[in-house]
């Protein structure tokens, strides 16, 4: 399976940077709960990272400006997670959906059964 992974937040180290204080400061109003769940301070949680890895699934990254020049055509609310099997991506895990997830592991059983019903 192939999954998209699109964080709303910007590329870079400056960016990374401030969201990273963003995120740590005022975790409420960080606006990538997709970041805020799959990352720490300062890089991938090892736990995301395994279970990416043990997975097999395909993956690609992508944040908010290089996924809109990647698939202009696409227009979702981000963060998301989108599953690519045909010509047009289609939506797995909304933003709306991630609002609720707090943890890795909740985001892993819930992309989990989603993966599995789709």
């Amino acid at each position: 399976m192939k999954l998209i992974f699109v964080y709303n937040a910007e590329a870079g180290l400056v960016q990374g940077l401030l969201d990273s204080i963003h995120k740590t400061l005022s975790p409420s109003t960080y606006a990538c709960d997709l970041c805020a769940i799959t990352y720490g301070l300062t890089s991938m949680r090892p736990e995301w990272r395994e279970w990416l890895k043990r997975s097999g699934i395909e993956a690609t990254f992508h944040h908010r400006k290089d996924f809109h020049e990647a698939w202009p055509g696409v227009d979702v609310a981000l963060p998301c997670i989108l599953s690519h099997a045909g010509p047009t991506p289609e939506l797995l895990v909304s933003a709306d959906d991630m609002k609720d997830l707090k943890t890795v592991g909740e985001l892993i059983a819930f992309l989990e059964a989603r993966m599995a019903s789709h």
